[in-house]
């Protein structure tokens, strides 16, 4: 079942997909099926079944899907005509997603899970599924116009953070994965995002979305607290395409961006 028709996603998912993406062209179950290999060393083999089967799911669920988050390149999903697989260092994959906002392919596992190796950075473990990626932009897209504080931290390399959730909103399960951790209410929203991981440490971004009168005071501790470690204001921030002064806030913006 396409993602968008399917009952059982989030309300927010739903709203996302019907206000934001489209779909195009997408592959049917017998041509991936009769066109599937494995690459192996630049030789074409026969694809095992455990790769054909997440092929096809993939395609029926995602494939011809499209949507902008920041304000890059779309995201892309699909197989786009090359059912081809390989050996990742994390098991059989294939190249499912165009991130738009990276400009960089994202390998589909069998088991659902996504990763990604941008240039000579490790092959890193980005979602636990695919569904979860969407839901972390769908909340990204639901709180992004809100006033908001910007964090920059780092972290020894391949370390995910524990965070304390004793001052922060409710944890948002369905968008939280390896890279992306959310809490939110309806005042507030928190997002720590991995941004880069060279190989002396990784390097993770904090937002903090509030309502004006809530940015009032700098939650800067809050943040800090939920880390267990310093953390630096930003000098840029991404959703808005501006640099930051020191403590700054970005101010809403339109909500249909």
């Amino acid at each position: 079942m396409y993602v968008a028709e399917d009952p059982h996603v989030s309300e927010r998912l739903r709203r996302f997909l019907a206000g934001r993406s489209r779909r195009v062209a997408w592959m049917d179950e017998q041509i991936v099926r009769s066109a599937a290999v494995l690459n192996v060393d630049g030789q074409a083999m026969p694809a095992p079944e455990e790769l054909v089967i997440a092929m096809v799911r993939f395609e029926q669920r995602y494939g011809g899907l499209s949507y902008t988050v920041i304000g890059g390149d779309d995201m892309e999903y699909g197989l786009h005509g090359d059912p081809t697989g390989y050996h990742s260092p994390h098991g059989p994959a294939f190249t499912g997603i165009c991130d738009g906002d990276w400009t960089w392919d994202v390998d589909v596992l069998v088991d659902g899970r996504t990763a990604m190796q941008p240039g000579s950075w490790s092959h890193r473990i980005i979602d636990r599924s695919v569904d979860q990626r969407l839901e972390k932009h769908a909340m990204l897209i639901s709180v992004r116009h809100w006033p908001h504080r910007t964090y920059t931290c780092v972290f020894p390399a391949g370390q995910i953070p524990v965070i304390s959730g004793a001052l922060l909103p409710t944890s948002v399960p369905e968008a939280t994965g390896p890279a992306d951790m959310w809490f939110a209410s309806d005042r507030a929203a928190v997002q720590f995002t991995l941004r880069g991981w060279p190989p002396e440490h990784d390097q993770w971004i904090v937002r903090y979305f509030a309502h004006a009168s809530d940015l009032a005071v700098d939650p800067a501790v809050t943040v800090r607290t939920a880390l267990g470690r310093t953390v630096k204001p930003a000098d840029w921030c991404a959703l808005c395409a501006t640099p930051l002064a020191a403590d700054a806030a970005c101010p809403a913006s339109p909500a249909a961006d």
